[in-house]
């Protein structure tokens, strides 16, 4: 499971066989990483999800987006015609 969380966010997400069956979650809470991916994709705003999960910081939010956004973005340059 540990190979599941990059390296930088090894201090923010977690997933651990024990716990939520394996689920990607933030360090500390119960609270599912993909919760956070719902809200966002959904149109919810980023305010409205830190008030449902008042665990997670907007930092730890932040750099959870922020990552992806990154991964996204060299997966689709790489994509790219020369």
């Amino acid at each position: 499971m540990a190979g599941m969380i990059p390296k930088e966010l090894e201090s923010i997400l977690v997933a651990t066989p024990d716990t939520l069956p394996g689920a990607v979650r933030f360090r500390g809470t119960r609270i599912h990483a993909q919760i956070l991916f719902d809200y966002v994709l959904t149109g919810e705003p980023l305010d409205e999800y830190l008030d449902n999960y008042p665990e997670v910081s907007r930092e730890q939010a932040l750099a959870v987006l922020e990552w992806e956004r990154k991964r996204m973005g060299r997966k689709l340059q790489l994509g790219k015609a020369s």
